[in-house]
């Protein structure tokens, strides 16, 4: 009899668990449905500023408004855990970086990441502007892992390479040549592993970026430091050695922008159609109090958006004093608006499962109406992976707006400016 009980109240147990396990796994690696292929132009919405008072006719269902790409070029410099305040902070070693943001020649964000905070994840997520996954995390440490590639997903860098005509090409963290295999015309790659190395690991991408940069073939340069991560591991965020990196960080900022500016002078005074360059200084994560990162706190999370460049339009600071760029600690942008706010600024579609808001700081140089069609087309693009990932999600369609336009006479934007 007792026998029995044991056996009973073990076996109760056992399915306990593995409820609980189930459960946990349910929660810690949820399904995500990633809607296949590649974005295209015949993506686009109507134009839904014409109004409803505007002829409806088949042609211009599918026809929007072709904004003029702001930026032809772009530097993507990302420092791997480059934490706010070692940007915004009062002890930042950024100085030229933090003179650009008083005078109004950069804007900036705090840019929020979701856990998990480790580079594989973060940057998948940056270029395709969804919700990273735990299991990356894991293949984040394996150095030969070719599962996570992002060939067959849609994201910007492929966006940018075939519908924007851009030659890229990459230098620093080799994670990016696993996550897009073929898709960089030159690159030099470094592994992240070797985490006692601060030095060797950046001189290895510096040495590329005036070479580079100097040469009038390429569209998108990406350049991935990981010095200072590998500093925040081996002492901390309070290391000797950080603010020294934070220098020569802040001198490559300084470099680059000294470039594409003079390159972006003589490019335009010869060419009436060329637009400038724009560059984006941002963080994969951030690290905690003791350096390390992969969680969900606050210091892991809090990472940076820097935007420089020509037709940026930065508020400038009356106050240059010690607490001037303390408000930028706080104001939070979620990271994943990368990818839909430059597909904005470049003209190019929005890959189809990002799931990102753009920044409507960035998007001034554009009218009324054009803001408003960029609204509708992330409206769109987002309501797409809504309508993939939730069977009962219900879209209105377009024919029946045009068949009934009295039920939605409340939707006529005929009053936005539509000469601008």
């Amino acid at each position: 009899m007792m026998r029995w009980v044991y056996a009973s109240a073990l076996s109760v147990l056992l399915v306990v668990e593995l409820v609980g396990l189930g459960l946990f796994a349910k929660g810690f690696f949820p399904y995500k449905k990633s809607i296949p292929g590649f974005a295209g132009r015949e993506d686009q919405p109507m134009d839904i500023g014409r109004g409803l008072n505007a002829p409806a006719t088949a042609q211009h269902v599918n026809s929007g408004v072709s904004a003029e790409p702001q930026y032809d070029r772009l530097v993507l410099m990302v420092v791997d855990a480059l934490r706010n305040d070692f940007v915004f902070g009062n002890e930042s070693g950024m100085a030229y970086t933090q003179n650009l943001l008083r005078s109004g020649a950069a804007l900036g964000f705090t840019a929020k990441a979701q856990a998990p905070t480790v580079t594989m994840p973060r940057i998948k997520a940056l270029m395709t502007g969804t919700v990273p996954s735990f299991l990356d995390a894991v293949l984040n440490i394996a150095e030969s892992d070719t599962s996570s590639s992002l060939k067959h997903q849609d994201n910007l860098l492929w966006q940018l390479k075939t519908h924007g005509g851009k030659e890229i090409n990459m230098f620093g963290d080799d994670t990016w040549l696993r996550l897009f295999p073929d898709m960089f015309t030159r690159t030099d790659g470094t592994s992240s592993f070797y985490v006692a190395d601060t030095v060797e690991v950046d001189t290895n991408v510096t040495r590329h970026v005036r070479p580079e940069l100097e040469r009038d073939d390429w569209g998108v340069v990406v350049l991935h430091y990981l010095g200072l991560d590998h500093i925040g591991h081996l002492a901390g965020p309070k290391s000797p050695l950080m603010r020294p990196k934070q220098r020569e960080m802040d001198d490559i900022v300084r470099t680059v922008h000294e470039i594409v500016a003079d390159q972006d002078r003589k490019r335009m005074a010869a060419d009436a159609r060329a637009k400038p360059t724009l560059v984006v200084l941002l963080g994969d994560h951030a690290m905690n109090e003791i350096g390390n990162h992969g969680g969900n706190s606050q210091l892991e999370t809090s990472t940076v958006f820097v935007f420089i460049g020509s037709g940026i339009a930065g508020q400038p600071m009356a106050d240059h004093g010690r607490n001037a760029l303390s408000k930028l600690l706080a104001s939070n942008v979620q990271q994943s608006s990368l990818v839909s706010t430059l597909a904005l600024l470049f003209g190019v579609p929005i890959p189809k499962n990002n799931l990102g808001l753009p920044l409507p700081e960035l998007l001034g140089g554009y009218s009324d109406r054009e803001r408003l069609h960029m609204l509708q087309t992330v409206s769109a693009q987002i309501y797409g992976v809504v309508r993939a990932n939730e069977n009962s999600a219900v879209a209105v369609d377009l024919q029946q707006i045009i068949a009934n336009p009295a039920v939605y006479a409340k939707a006529d934007c005929s009053h936005i400016d539509t000469a601008g």
